[in-house]
C-alpha cells in the first residue's frame, strides 16, 4: 500500500509540473499543426532488482540480473506545442539471473525468458528551438514477463515458473535531433519503469523488483 501511495504521489507531482509549465509557456497557436512521430529504438535494459522474496531462506534471496539488449517502437501524437500522448512497445529476452547463497548448499541457475512493457504516457516538450527537441514525462506500463527457468544443482532438472503481468509506472527523458531539413530524426531516450516480477509456485511464491533503467537510441520520422 505504501509503494502504491508513493507511486501515485510521483505521478500526480509530475503531471502538475507538466500542466503548470504548459500554462506559463507562450504559445503561437496559429503556427502549430498536430503531428505524429514514429520512432524505432534499440535499447539496453538494465534491471536493478537485487532481492527475490521467497519461502526459502530468511529475508529473501539475493540476485543479480544481467543487462540485455532489446528493441521497440514508440508512436506519439503531439496535439499541442508542449504536449504529446505516446504509446510504446519494447521487448527484450533471455535475462540471466545470478542467485546468491540459499543457505543449504544448493546451487541454482535462473533465467527470465522475456520482458515486454506496453506504455502509455504524456510527454512535455521543452522550448528549445529547431535544432533539437527535448521532452520528458510520466507513463503507465503494463509489463508482460516470460516464464522463469530454474535449474537446481549441477545438471539438475529445469523447471519453469509463470510470472504474472504487472502494472507499474515510469518516466522518460528524451531528445530528438533533426537529420537535415526533412522529417527524419536521430533520437535517444532514457526510461525507468517501476515493476515487479511476481508468481506462485508449488513451493509458495516469489516477488522481485525488476525496475529497469532503459537506454535507447534509434531513428524517428515525423508525419
Amino acid at each position: 500500500m505504501t509503494q502504491y501511495r508513493t507511486s501515485t504521489r510521483v505521478l500526480q507531482t509530475a503531471l502538475a509540473i507538466v500542466l503548470l509549465t504548459t500554462a506559463i509557456r507562450p504559445v503561437q497557436a496559429q503556427q502549430f499543426e498536430p503531428e505524429l512521430k514514429l520512432a524505432f529504438d534499440l535499447a539496453l535494459v538494465n534491471p536493478s532488482g537485487d532481492v527475490v522474496g521467497t519461502e526459502v531462506g530468511v529475508g529473501g534471496v539475493s540476485v543479480d540480473i544481467d543487462t540485455k539488449a532489446g528493441a521497440g517502437l514508440r508512436l506519439e501524437y503531439r496535439f499541442a506545442p508542449a504536449l504529446g500522448i505516446e504509446f510504446g512497445l519494447l521487448g527484450a529476452s533471455s535475462f540471466d539471473v545470478k542467485v546468491g547463497d540459499l543457505g543449504n548448499g544448493v546451487g541454482v541457475a535462473t533465467g527470465v525468458n522475456s520482458f515486454a512493457p506496453l506504455t502509455l504516457g504524456l510527454n512535455y516538450h521543452f522550448p528549445a528551438g529547431d535544432s533539437f527537441d527535448l521532452f520528458a514525462g510520466p507513463f503507465l506500463a503494463s509489463v508482460r514477463y516470460g516464464d522463469v527457468s530454474v535449474q537446481t544443482g549441477i545438471g539438475g532438472v529445469v523447471t519453469t515458473e509463470t510470472v504474472d503481468t504487472d502494472t507499474g509506472w515510469g518516466v522518460i527523458l528524451g531528445v530528438d535531433l533533426p537529420l537535415g531539413s526533412g522529417n527524419w530524426l536521430l533520437q535517444s531516450n532514457l526510461r525507468y519503469i517501476d515493476t515487479n516480477m511476481k508468481g506462485t509456485t508449488s513451493d509458495g511464491g516469489f516477488d522481485s523488483n525488476f525496475d529497469p533503467l532503459i537506454f535507447s537510441i534509434g531513428f524517428g520520422y515525423r508525419f
